[in-house]
C-alpha cells in the first residue's frame, strides 16, 4: 500500500511539475497608469498606440517605461544591490 501510494506521488510529481527555470515578463516601453484610486501601473505594452487603446475606454494614460530592460541592469550580488557611492 504504501509502495502504490509513494508511486503515486512520484507520478503526480513528474506530471504536474515543471522543472524548468521559470521567465521573467518581458521588458515593454510603454506603462497604462489607470484613472482610479488603486494607482496601478502596468507595463505591457509594446507601441504607444496599444496602450492609448487601453486606456481611452477605461481612463488614465500612457508613459515611458522609466525602469531599464532586464539586460541593461547591473547588479552587485545578491538582490541587485546597489552601493550608495559608486565606483
Amino acid at each position: 500500500m504504501r509502495l502504490m501510494l509513494l508511486g503515486l506521488v512520484a507520478l503526480s510529481a513528474a506530471v504536474f511539475g515543471d522543472v524548468r527555470p521559470s521567465e521573467a515578463r518581458p521588458w515593454r516601453p510603454w506603462c497604462a497608469v489607470y484613472a482610479d484610486r488603486s494607482g496601478i501601473e502596468e507595463c505591457l505594452f509594446a507601441t504607444f498606440a496599444q496602450c492609448q487603446a487601453t486606456v481611452s475606454g477605461i481612463g488614465g494614460f500612457c508613459r515611458q517605461n522609466v525602469y531599464p530592460p532586464h539586460s541593461e541592469r547591473r547588479g552587485h550580488g545578491h538582490n541587485d544591490w546597489w552601493p550608495f557611492y559608486p565606483d
